[in-house]
C-alpha cells in the first residue's frame, strides 16, 4: 500500500508539471504563421536539416519574432492532396506537451508551377536520435538509450491520454533539443504524407517497426506505440532495427509470425535492457504494458540525463570536423537516394552493398523510407477524417480501439508486391509454411461469413 501511495504522488507531482508547461505552451504567441501570408514572407531559412521523400525539412528563423523553427515543406499537386494534408495537420495544435514537438501552424507556398505545404513546428537543435547515431558513427550506450526512450515514453504517456496513437514510433521520430530533451515528431503528418505519394508513385512503405496487430487484420490499440518503443530500443542499440537488412515485404510475413525480436549479443546488455525490450516486444498486446507502467521500469529508472549532455557534444564535435550538418549527415553524399523511384528499386550490381556499410550509415538509409511511415491518429474524430488509415473511437476505457484496418500504405504495398519476383526470395519450407498459413486463414474466414448468414437465417425464421 505503502509502494502505491508513492506511485500515486509521483504520478500526481509528474501531471501538475505537465500541466503547467502546457498552460505556458498554450500562449498565442507560439501560433507564428498567418496562412494568409506567404510563409516565404514570414520566414528567413537559414540551413537545409534533413531531406526525404515528403519533401525537406530546413532551419528558420520567424522575422517578426526571431524565433527559430523547423520548417517542413512538402510538396504536392493536386488541391485535393493539400486539402487532406491540412485537415491531417490541423488537430496537432491540440498536441501540447514538453515531450511532443510544437506544431505552430501552416501554410500554402506557391511560386510558379511548384505548389509547398509549408509546416512550421518547434526547432530541436540536436536533430532526432536517428540523425545523431548516423553522425557519431556509432550505436548508442545503454545510458543513452535509456534516457530517450523515457522521454519517448513521457510523450507517449501524453498522447495515448489524448486518445491518440503515434504508430511511426522509430529514431528518426525521436527529436532532441540542445538539452538532450526527447521530443516526438512527425505524428499526423508523414501518415497523410505517405497516402498522398501512394496515390501517385505507388510507394512502398517499411514495416519493420510495426507491431503484429498492425501488420495483421486484427483490431490494435495503444500498445502498437510500445512495440514501436521496443523496435527502437534494439535500434538505438544496434543502429538499425531487426530485419532492416531484407526486403520490407518479406519482414510483413516474418513480423507476425517469427517470434518477438531481441538483441543480437543480449549477453553484451544488462538484463534491465534485455527485459525492457521483452516486456514491450510481449506477442500478444492485452499483456504488453502500458506507457504510463514502463515509466516504471528499472531501465527506465536508471536513464541518466548527463549521458545525453556528453552525447551531444560529442555530436557537435563531428559536425564541425565533417563540415556542417548537411556533409555530417551525408546528405550530399551521391550514395544517398535521390527518389523515391530508386528506392523502390533493387540495388544495381556494381553498387555497394547496403550490408557492408556502416551501421549508423545503415540508419540513415533505412530512415530514408521516413515519409512512408503511419502518424498518429485522433482516436476520437476517426470516423469522420475521410482516411482509409483511422481507428475508431474507443468504447468501454481499455477496450481495443483499432478498427483491423491495415494502413492504406501496406495494403498498397500488399497489392503491388505480390509477384513471382517477390516469391523467388523465399526458401521452399517457408514457401510451404505460407500456403499452411494461407488456408488457416481462409478456413477462418469461410467458417466467420458462415456463422454470420446462419444467424441472419434464424432471425429470419
Amino acid at each position: 500500500k505503502e509502494k502505491e501511495r508513492k506511485r500515486k504522488r509521483k504520478r500526481q507531482k509528474r501531471k501538475t508539471k505537465r500541466e503547467k508547461e502546457e498552460e505556458m505552451a498554450a500562449a498565442p504567441e507560439n501560433a507564428l504563421i498567418d496562412p494568409d501570408v506567404s510563409p516565404a514572407e514570414q520566414f528567413d531559412i537559414v540551413e537545409l536539416l534533413g531531406e526525404g521523400s515528403y519533401g525537406s525539412v530546413w532551419r528558420a528563423t520567424h522575422k517578426k519574432t526571431g524565433t527559430e523553427v523547423a520548417i517542413k515543406k512538402v510538396p504536392f499537386q493536386e488541391e485535393k492532396d493539400m486539402e487532406e494534408m491540412m485537415r491531417e495537420v490541423s488537430f496537432m495544435k491540440d498536441l501540447v506537451s514538453p515531450y511532443i514537438i510544437r506544431y505552430h501552424g501552416s501554410a500554402r507556398h506557391k511560386e510558379g508551377k511548384e505548389d509547398e505545404l509549408w509546416i512550421a513546428m518547434e526547432y530541436c537543435g540536436a536533430g532526432s536520435a536517428g540523425d545523431i547515431m548516423t553522425i557519431v558513427d556509432r550505436p548508442l550506450t545503454e545510458k543513452e538509450s535509456s534516457t530517450i526512450c523515457k522521454y519517448t515514453l513521457l510523450g507517449l504517456e501524453y498522447l495515448h491520454s489524448c486518445n491518440k496513437i503515434h504508430r511511426d514510433i522509430k529514431a528518426g521520430n525521436i527529436l532532441l533539443n540542445d538539452k538532450g530533451e526527447g521530443k516526438l515528431a512527425d505524428f499526423g503528418v508523414s501518415g497523410q504524407i505517405s497516402d498522398t505519394h501512394r496515390k501517385r508513385n505507388t510507394v512502398i512503405g517499411t514495416p519493420f517497426w510495426m507491431a503484429p496487430e498492425v501488420i495483421q487484420e486484427v483490431g490494435y490499440d495503444f500498445k502498437a506505440d510500445i512495440w514501436s518503443l521496443g523496435i527502437t530500443a534494439i535500434e538505438l542499440a544496434e543502429s538499425r532495427p531487426p530485419y532492416a537488412n531484407i526486403h520490407p515485404m518479406r519482414a510483413i510475413f516474418m513480423i507476425p509470425s517469427r517470434p518477438p525480436p531481441r538483441l543480437s549479443e543480449p549477453a553484451a546488455f544488462s538484463p534491465e535492457f534485455n527485459d525492457f525490450i521483452a516486456q514491450c516486444l510481449t506477442k500478444n498486446p492485452d499483456e504488453r504494458p502500458s506507457a504510463t507502467e514502463l515509466l516504471q521500469h528499472p531501465f527506465i529508472r536508471n536513464a541518466d540525463e548527463a549521458a545525453m549532455v556528453a552525447l551531444l557534444k560529442e555530436n557537435d564535435r563531428c559536425i564541425e570536423a565533417a563540415g556542417g550538418r548537411v556533409a555530417a549527415l551525408g546528405l550530399d553524399s551521391e550514395d544517398e537516394y535521390d527518389s523515391e523511384e530508386e528506392e523502390s528499386e533493387e540495388e544495381s550490381e556494381d553498387e555497394e552493398p547496403r550490408q557492408q556499410r556502416p551501421k549508423a550509415k545503415q540508419v540513415q538509409e533505412e530512415e530514408e523510407y521516413d515519409g512512408y511511415g503511419t502518424g498518429p491518429i485522433d482516436v476520437s474524430a476517426a470516423k469522420n477524417d475521410g482516411f482509409n488509415t483511422f481507428v475508431q473511437p474507443v468504447s468501454g476505457g481499455s477496450e481495443s480501439v483499432g478498427s483491423g484496418d491495415r494502413p492504406a500504405f501496406l495494403e498498397n504495398l500488399l497489392e503491388n508486391h505480390r509477384t513471382k519476383q517477390m516469391y523467388a526470395a523465399y526458401t521452399t519450407e517457408e514457401l510451404e509454411k505460407m500456403i499452411v498459413d494461407l488456408r488457416v486463414e481462409m478456413d477462418r474466414k469461410v467458417t466467420e461469413i458462415q456463422t454470420k448468414y446462419a444467424a441472419r437465417k434464424k432471425e429470419l425464421k
